[in-house]
């Protein structure tokens, strides 16, 4: 599912979740580029964690050469929009409140007991896409505030993924050792 939060292009007027429009007539070509890239990787559902760190960790655009984010920096509509488009990243990936839900932020537990739907594909290896399979079949416990789904640690520690066999391991295990599904060895023709 792509992210439907998402502008369809970064033009010279940008529409931040809160409501508040920012003109981007001021951009350099560098920084509009660094804008489109962020949508280009939002749209894409790269990790959110990327896209943050690309849109306002050390050395971002966003920064212009500063090292850490001043108050006059945070103000500007470079780094609001760079912070907006990874914001709406983590919103469809289900990580952060949309700001309709803010209010059941109280609901979330705080004492390290649910994960993210990310966080558990890390634990286990595998994608986001196997996560949500496997709570859509029951095997994973999560739960629902608002857009966020958390899944209960305990339930991810303790599922076990099971990979689909692959047509070389559909074998028989006694066809693996050696001997035929009746159970007499296997020998070449010819042979007894």
């Amino acid at each position: 599912m792509k992210p439907a939060n998402l502008p369809s292009s970064v033009t010279n007027t940008y529409a931040l979740l809160d409501g508040r429009k920012l003109s981007l007539d001021g951009l350099s070509p560098r920084e509009s580029k660094f804008l489109r890239e962020l949508l280009r990787m939002a749209r894409n559902e790269e990790d959110y964690f990327e896209i943050y760190a690309k849109a306002c960790g050390p050395g971002s655009v966003a920064l212009r050469g500063a090292s850490s984010l001043t108050r006059a920096l945070a103000e500007t509509p470079l780094y609001l929009v760079a912070r907006d488009l990874a914001t709406r990243a983590g919103i469809h990936q289900q990580l952060i409140l949309a700001p309709e839900y803010e209010s059941l932020r109280v609901l979330a537990p705080t004492d390290g007991s649910t994960v993210s739907v990310t966080q558990a594909a890390e634990i286990l290896g595998i994608s986001r896409t196997a996560v949500h399979k496997a709570i859509k079949a029951g095997k994973i416990i999560a739960r629902r505030i608002g857009n966020a789904l958390l899944a209960e640690r305990q339930s991810v520690l303790a599922y076990t993924h099971r990979p689909q066999r692959t047509r070389s391991s559909s074998r028989s295990p006694r066809q693996e050792h050696g001997t035929a599904s009746h159970g007499a060895p296997v020998t070449a023709k010819g042979k007894s």
